[in-house]
């Protein structure tokens, strides 16, 4: 594995020196899930009732740039000694570090003003985004696997991993377990799509799973334990946890019909 997908230069132009210019696998990963996220979220909305142009012109730069901004936010919330004596690293380049609990946290807050000012419903988009989130965590768990970083602990198991740099020999790779994990999350999310029962039904369940997946794997990460013996992506999984069973069992004791694409997409 190398951290660098693309190296350009140096190029000389006389006494000027340019470069080199790096492309490093996270960077080309986060730039590939925020480009296919914009079509495949379209393609769902289609099906959903949601007009395309709303997606494409409307939602899409502002919505990413925010999950960017909640990203980072999270990151700095939860390793705060990465900033100490420094804070103005938070936000200034490169962004090294973020947090996917900041992402959907200022995604969700982000979509709660924006989908009333454009009479979609909220969750409805967010099941049309499920599959393009999953899409994302794969790709940028790949990158982060090419980075050497988020990997468990030290593993006698054939497939362990010696990470570069990284002591203690071969370790679990925590991000092609994930990455495996999410693949079969979005199989079900996919056969699941043409019946959902009520909105935020394909949402919350692929949030509820992929949160479960990342609890269970951090139990490998005994390295980013805090004082309560567990890391911040499992605090954030539990919460995730409880708020989506909580939305899915009310909404499911309301006994709702499966929505009609068709009136939706007429009654906006």
């Amino acid at each position: 594995m190398h951290p660098v997908l693309l190296k350009l230069g140096p190029l000389k132009l006389g006494p000027l020196v340019l470069g080199p210019l790096l492309l490093r696998w996270y960077g080309a990963m986060m730039g590939l899930a925020l480009f296919v996220s914009i079509p495949v979220t379209a393609r769902f909305g289609a099906l959903f009732g949601i007009e395309r142009r709303l997606i494409v012109d409307s939602l899409a730069l502002p919505f990413l740039t925010s999950l960017l901004v909640g990203a980072r936010a999270g990151y700095a919330v939860s390793h705060p000694q990465d900033f100490v004596g420094d804070p103005l690293a938070i936000i200034r380049p490169p962004y090294a570090g973020l947090a996917s609990h900041g992402a959907i946290a200022v995604g969700l807050a982000f979509l709660a003003v924006w989908c009333p000012r454009h009479r979609v419903p909220m969750w409805r988009l967010t099941d049309a985004m499920m599959p393009a989130i999953l899409l994302a965590i794969m790709l940028v768990r790949w990158g982060n696997f090419m980075n050497g970083e988020l990997y468990g602990d030290p593993t006698t198991l054939p497939w362990g991993i010696v990470f570069p740099g990284v002591p203690g020999g071969p370790r679990h790779p925590l991000q092609l377990y994930e990455i495996a994990g999410t693949a079969l999350i979005l199989g079900w999310v996919l056969r699941a799509a043409g019946r959902r029962p009520f909105d935020g039904y394909l949402f919350w369940w692929g949030i509820i799973a992929s949160s479960a997946l990342r609890f269970m794997l951090d139990l490998l990460r005994s390295e980013d334990r805090t004082v309560i013996f567990l890391t911040w992506g499992q605090m954030a999984a539990l919460g995730l946890i409880v708020w989506g069973s909580w939305f899915l069992w009310t909404h499911a004791r309301r006994g709702r019909t499966r929505p009609n694409p068709s009136k939706e997409a007429g009654g906006r």
